[in-house]
C-alpha cells in the first residue's frame, strides 16, 4: 500500500509538500545570515519561575543561522501564492522599520507589517508542539491576507546589544475561566511572540478566549499597529527598548496570568 500524501499545515489539502521559509528570504538582504549556528531553549523564563509544570527544559544547538529554518510543511501553491504575496507586500515599510530609517506607516502600511508578522508566527508555532492558533485563524490570513481580530500586534525601536543572530522568543499557553482535565499541549489557547529584526522589536499576542480590547501592558510603551489606525505612525518616534525590557515584555502575560484550574 502506498503511502498517503502529506497535509499543508494551511490549506490542509494533501500532496507534495515543500521547504518553507519561516522568515522572508528578503531579510538576508538587509540581516545577513552570518551565524553558524543557533540555540533553541525550551521551558525557560528569565524574569520569573512558573507556579505551574510546563514543558521540561532542553536547550538544543542546531546548525546554520535561526532564520535558515525550511520545514517542509507547506504545500507549492500556499509557499508560492498567499505566502509569498503577504512577504512582498511587507517590504516597503518593513525594511525602513528594521534599518531604523525614517518613514510614515499609514493604516495599509500597518495591515500588511502585520500580516507578515502573523505569517512569521503561524510557522514558528510548526517548529514545537505547542500550536496556539485556529485552522479557522490560518484560514482568515489565508483569504485576507491580514490577522484577524484575535490578534493584537505592537512595535517599537530596538536599542540593545544587536545580536548576531536576531532572536525570537515564542511560547504559548492554556487559559481557562472554570476547572477542567483537559491540559496539554493541544489545549493551548494564547501565543506570545516577541522578534527583534535589526534594530525592530515586535511582540504579538493572539487569543480567541481573551478580550483583547480591553488587554494591555502596564510599565512599558509600545505603538500598536494591529488593528491598524486611522493616522499615519512617525517611525522616529517609536518608544525605544532595551534588551531587559524585551524579556521584561515578552514575559509579561505568563509571569501575571492565573495557574489554570484543573479539575
Amino acid at each position: 500500500m502506498s503511502k498517503s500524501a502529506a497535509k499543508c499545515a494551511f490549506c490542509e489539502k494533501r500532496g507534495s509538500l515543500t521547504k518553507g521559509h519561516v522568515w522572508p528570504k528578503w531579510l538576508n538582504q538587509i540581516l545577513p545570515q552570518t551565524a553558524t549556528h543557533h540555540e533553541q531553549e525550551t521551558g525557560l523564563f528569565y524574569t520569573f519561575t512558573p507556579a505551574v509544570r510546563g514543558p521540561e527544559y532542553a536547550k538544543r544547538t542546531k546548525q546554520g543561522s535561526a532564520r535558515s529554518r525550511r520545514p517542509r510543511n507547506t504545500c507549492l501553491r500556499c509557499n508560492s501564492g498567499w505566502m509569498s504575496s503577504i512577504e512582498d507586500m511587507a517590504i516597503p515599510s518593513a525594511m525602513p522599520l528594521i534599518e531604523n530609517r525614517f518613514a510614515l506607516l499609514n493604516s495599509f502600511h500597518q495591515t500588511t507589517v502585520s500580516a507578515l508578522l502573523c505569517l512569521i508566527a503561524m510557522r514558528m508555532e510548526f517548529l514545537g508542539i505547542m500550536r496556539a492558533v485556529t485552522p479557522q485563524d490560518r484560514d482568515w490570513l489565508r483569504y485576507y491576507r491580514e490577522p484577524s481580530s484575535d490578534w493584537r500586534i505592537w512595535i517599537a525601536r530596538y536599542n540593545g546589544e544587536r545580536p548576531e543572530d536576531n532572536p525570537a522568543r515564542f511560547y504559548t499557553v492554556q487559559l481557562g475561566s472554570r476547572q477542567t482535565d483537559k491540559v496539554g499541549a493541544e489545549y493551548c489557547n494564547v501565543q506570545i511572540v516577541t522578534l527583534v529584526l535589526g534594530e525592530l522589536c515586535t511582540h504579538s499576542i493572539y487569543s480567541p478566549v481573551i478580550d483583547l480590547d480591553q488587554f494591555g501592558y502596564e510599565g512599558i510603551t509600545l505603538t500598536s499597529i494591529w488593528p491598524p489606525t486611522r493616522f499615519e505612525i512617525d517611525t522616529r518616534f517609536l518608544p525605544t527598548v532595551d534588551d531587559k525590557a524585551v524579556l521584561w515584555l515578552h514575559e509579561a502575560f505568563a509571569r501575571e496570568s492565573p495557574p489554570l484550574p484543573t479539575a
